[in-house]
């Protein structure tokens, strides 16, 4: 109870505090790794149309309209096009989102004394007790998790996490950002949308790209990042978005994902292990490419998670796997309705590795 009252007391002073540094600058590493921006190589272009469109593109005389037209043109010519695009905007996108990440973890950081002032931190507790009280069940189904889970990871969010919803509504400067953002999130969209036709249906998410719904999620998960929190935990967020540059944007988005649930449950958040994200995006290539979906591998020297941490110089307590997923937090969730996944992710764990590769996703714990 004091530890919980001292964390709301110490989130509602946190933003004077030097650690703000750190974590306005790791923000700005989950915005750019954690999301839908870093595309894969793509194949150059010698077509002289194509390039004199990019050109037109990236001048600054040309207009937002201008722009509008030209990626009208490149979706009508197709993924050729779309491709020589698409970097183009993805890194106009990329610098604007930067921006806007830092305008909003900032008016957050605003809005918090009055938000976390009305916490109880007795009901806080009740509820954390409740959900995990659910890993000690042995008899544990996916029902349960969702009669007591559910609700309560939503009670916790409204009770510890500032509504995105509040924190736009507190700016007019920063709704006004957003809406410049939207436009050139607009133009990827339609862009991103070709390639997705483009792709082999037995390779492509199951839902279409979608700005709007990719910045719901990330400006959720920056209102959480000044949340009430140990230090240690902060501490342990900053150090995680600078880790996560060297991560897949759906695997960064996974450990968010999942540490954001353990935060709320009062539950230390876990230190990224870049040799666990090796070893379980290896497993996670295996199963794509070999056609299998198990914790055991039929690759010598690979056969169970304990084996492929070993190879990658770590060592593992615990394994998820999960497939057909189309992002990290998706896949997150689907674990947590999963009753022995459940146990695992609220486990006694202290390091945490995801791997992706296409749809198949594995996530290894250490302690």
């Amino acid at each position: 109870m004091s530890t919980l009252f001292h964390a709301i007391r110490a989130a509602i002073r946190w933003p004077q505090q030097a650690l703000v540094a750190l974590i306005l600058a790791g923000m700005a590493a989950v915005w750019l790794t954690s999301g839908i921006l870093l595309a894969e190589p793509r194949r150059s272009s010698t077509s002289p149309a194509i390039r004199e469109l990019v050109s037109q593109f990236q001048s600054p005389r040309t207009s937002m309209e201008e722009r509008r037209k030209l990626v009208a043109q490149a979706v009508e010519g197709g993924p050729a096009w779309v491709e020589a695009l698409l970097p183009v905007i993805e890194k106009q996108l990329s610098a604007r989102l930067e921006r806007y990440g830092q305008m909003f973890t900032r008016q957050a950081q605003r809005q918090a004394g009055q938000h976390f002032r009305q916490v109880d931190p007795r009901q806080v507790a009740a509820v954390r007790e409740a959900v995990l009280s659910l890993r000690q069940r042995p008899d544990l189904t996916k029902e349960m998790i969702q009669q007591v889970g559910d609700p309560g990871l939503k009670q916790l969010q409204q009770w510890l996490v500032i509504p995105r919803e509040v924190v736009l509504a507190s700016s007019d400067t920063l709704r006004s950002e957003r809406e410049k953002l939207t436009e050139w999130g607009s133009l990827w969209e339609q862009c991103a949308r070709v390639l997705y036709q483009a792709a082999p249906s037995e390779s492509r998410p199951d839902r279409p790209p979608s700005f709007e719904e990719y910045l719901v999620g990330e400006e959720t998960l920056a209102a959480f990042l000044v949340s009430p929190m140990d230090p240690p935990a902060r501490q342990i967020l900053a150090q995680n978005a600078i880790l996560a540059k060297q991560l897949q944007r759906e695997e960064a988005r996974c450990i968010l994902a999942l540490n954001m649930i353990r935060v709320l449950l009062g539950l230390n958040p876990l230190v990224i292990d870049l040799r666990l994200c090796a070893a379980a995006r290896d497993h996670s290539n295996d199963m794509k490419t070999l056609g299998f979906f198990d914790h055991t591998s039929p690759v010598p020297g690979k056969t169970t998670p304990w084996d492929r941490a070993r190879r990658f110089g770590t060592s593992a307590s615990a394994e998820n796997i999960a497939a057909g997923y189309s992002d990290g937090n998706a896949a997150n969730m689907g674990w947590f309705h999963s009753p022995g996944h459940h146990k695992n992710m609220l486990g006694n764990h202290k390091r945490v590795g995801v791997g992706v590769a296409g749809t198949y996703y594995t996530e290894l714990f250490g302690n």
